[in-house]
């Protein structure tokens, strides 16, 4: 048996570093210690001992959720959530030892099942309840799957308090065995783990192959050394630049489909010349493409907002673009998703896009 516990401690290591490399998700090691922790249950089942396994599902869901909402875990945390294992563990093995040793038989089990059959629901139904006391609100893969696993935990420890108070002969005879079904809730746990891991890690690859990059710039003294005409002042264009900037995100005015850089010269009061350096020397865009960057960045929070419910070609109309075709050239271009990629990405925990 300790053999068997041996090889298996060795391949949750190895899967869990792997899987915290993959999915740069601590959240994630969690998830698959729980799932790991499945697995070993199975087979302790199998060999017919009684591991107290089911008292680390509890803790890992609640570490996951821990790790998810950014808070601290500090090993003192890890040792207190972990108490209850260790305690049965070390209960556990000291009574084997002496079973194995001859040195007592096996009904000095009875006290330690009726106590770890006692704990097992409570661990499940008071972590499962704690996870569930969130807000109502738009939920994210992550939250769903933890809800999920939650409800699934505190049906197992109602279930297995059933089959504790059949032990104790407090019940009639039930027809039909508690015991598969609380496995068969173990491997649909295990199911949902399994696909979500699976979704993060895809996620994940396709994060890092379109992660957006700023496209190349050259530095601003060769802008200017490859204009030929007359530049004014660097600390006009400075000031120029300031108030260019001020004046679209105080005015929204990018979002007018015709807008022109005479139009924003002449509100600005400056002279077209001096708009053209600035646009083209100083800033060294296009004035279509600032303007294109600043629809963006405004189409991104209304896709985080409350307006994530319109369609692609009405979030594009309300940015200020004529077409869904150029709105859809743009978004790839400043963030490296279309929209509605960046819409479904903003479902995952560690959404990421710079711009």
């Amino acid at each position: 048996m300790l053999l068997y516990l041996g090889i298996i401690a060795l391949l949750f290591t190895v899967c869990t570093v792997l899987i915290f490399i993959l999915t740069r998700s601590r959240q994630n090691t969690f998830l698959l210690l729980f799932l790991a922790a499945i697995f070993l249950h199975g087979l302790a089942i199998l060999a017919d001992t009684g591991i107290p396994i089911v008292l680390l599902y509890g803790p890992f869901i609640f570490l996951a959720l821990e790790e998810y909402r950014k808070r601290k875990i500090l090993p003192l945390k890890l040792f207190k959530h972990s108490i209850p294992f260790v305690f049965f563990s070390l209960w556990y093995f000291i009574l084997h030892t002496f079973i194995v040793s001859g040195l007592a038989e096996e009904k000095i089990l009875v006290s330690y099942y009726a106590l770890y059959f006692f704990s097992m629901p409570v661990s499940l139904i008071a972590y499962g309840v704690y996870c569930l006391r969130r807000r109502l609100e738009k939920q994210n893969a992550f939250e769903v799957l933890i809800d999920q696993l939650s409800i699934i935990e505190i049906i197992e420890g109602v279930l297995i308090l059933v089959m504790f108070a059949d032990f104790l002969s407090l019940l009639p005879e039930l027809g039909f065995n508690l015991r598969w079904i609380v496995l068969t809730m173990l491997v649909a746990s295990a199911g949902l783990i399994l696909r979500f891991l699976i979704y993060s890690y895809r996620k994940a690859r396709i994060k890092g192959s379109e992660k957006w990059q700023e496209p190349v710039i050259p530095p601003l003294q060769e802008r200017i050394k490859a204009y030929k005409g007359s530049m004014p002042e660097l600390r006009l264009l400075e000031a120029y630049e300031r108030q260019l900037r001020e004046y679209f995100e105080r005015s929204k005015a990018f979002l007018n489909p015709g807008l022109t850089a005479g139009m924003v010269a002449a509100e600005l009061g400056m002279p077209k010349h001096h708009f053209s350096v600035l646009l083209n020397v100083y800033i060294g865009r296009s004035f279509y493409n600032l303007v294109a960057y600043y629809r963006i960045l405004y189409a991104m929070e209304l896709i985080a907002g409350s307006e994530s419910s319109l369609s692609i070609e009405a979030l594009a109309n309300e940015c200020g673009f004529n077409s869904k075709t150029s709105f859809n050239r743009y978004f790839r271009e400043f963030t490296g998703f279309n929209p509605s990629e960046f819409k479904g990405y903003l479902d995952g925990p560690d959404m990421e896009v710079a711009i």
